[in-house]
């Protein structure tokens, strides 16, 4: 009998480890809701044994999944669904989001919600990618070789890095206040007419640099012109950082988040004064200040402004750099 007992222990305690858990009760509930009548799933009803439980057996079974507006904020769980090839969550409160599992994936959209950070690492069947209308200071698309099509317009970023994606071509990144630079130098000739999932790089007051291949420098500029963008860009052949630019780029801010002070500071010290503003997450300007570096290093202090993500924005004579500030 003692034998019998600890079999159906083991079978149980086996059983329960197939259990996903969900910490979001929301996305759990839409994930239970999918059947052969919706497209939660595409058609699948995932928990197919009707137990008010999906297990990792269960997750395989998927292969599309759109998650519809709501309140989800986390997809926690959503790493065992490895066989996803398209995934939706748009119109929620997601805020990190870690997606690397999904190897399988080749069209991801996530627009409009609250992101501000992103793992894409190692997704490399990632073809098309929608990210408008989030926080996002800078996305890491080193990995992702597949990827052709990009839709981030709508954020708050510093900088566009295609330099890694051989196929990429077609981008839209319009109304990214911060956005400094650009690169697509990538050996591949970029769509500039206008297509369903391309369009004018306009409103990035602080665009100043683009990194083109060696053929495509009067196309960009020409591109520019088309699209009424008078700023002064440097449409360049070299991608090649100046020392300002690799000077600013070994900023360290620690801590954050922090409580309201932040402490910046750079590998060496900096040949000239800086300018230093931070705004809000509407783009206002709160402060502004021309500092020296002494001792490489200096104190941010927020501790009068409420709890929230603000914007820093740092420039040594014509070379400016972004970075996100976290007060808890």
């Amino acid at each position: 009998m003692k034998n019998i007992i600890s079999f159906f222990l083991i079978i149980t305690s086996i059983c329960n480890a197939q259990i996903i858990n969900f910490p979001d009760p929301a996305f759990k509930a839409i994930l239970l809701q999918a059947d052969t009548d919706n497209n939660i799933a595409g058609l699948v009803k995932i928990d197919a044994n009707d137990d008010g439980e999906i297990d990792q057996s269960e997750a395989l079974t998927v292969y599309d999944m759109s998650i519809p507006p709501g309140n989800i904020v986390d997809l926690t769980g959503i790493e065992y669904f490895t066989n996803i090839i398209y995934l939706g969550c748009i119109e929620n409160n997601l805020q990190t989001v870690d997606l690397s599992s999904l190897t399988n994936l080749k069209i991801l959209g996530l627009y409009t919600n609250q992101l501000t950070s992103i793992n894409l690492n190692g997704l490399s069947n990632l073809r098309a990618l929608r990210l408008e209308g989030n926080l996002l200071t800078e996305v890491d698309f080193s990995t992702l070789s597949a990827l052709k099509i990009l839709i981030i317009t709508q954020n708050h970023l510093t900088h566009l890095d295609f330099s890694n994606n051989p196929l990429f071509e077609q981008l839209r990144c319009n109304e990214n206040p911060y956005l400094s630079w650009i690169n697509i130098r990538n050996n591949r000739s970029q769509i500039y007419t206008p297509t369903p999932y391309n369009g004018c790089w306009g409103n990035c007051p602080n665009l100043t640099t683009i990194c083109v291949d060696d053929n495509e420098v009067t196309s960009t500029q020409n591109f520019l012109s088309g699209c009424g963008i008078t700023q002064a860009i440097n449409v360049t052949t070299d991608c090649s950082l100046s020392i300002d630019e690799y000077n600013l780029n070994t900023l360290k801010i620690v801590p954050n988040p922090s409580n309201g002070l932040f402490q910046l500071s750079f590998a060496s010290k900096l040949p000239q004064e800086v300018v230093y503003a931070v705004y809000d997450v509407l783009g206002k300007k709160l402060s502004e200040k021309k500092v020296s570096f002494e001792n490489n290093s200096i104190e941010i202090n927020l501790t009068d402004y409420p709890a929230g993500v603000y914007q820093l924005r740092i420039s040594v004579g014509e070379t400016i750099i972004n970075k996100k500030l976290v007060k808890n």
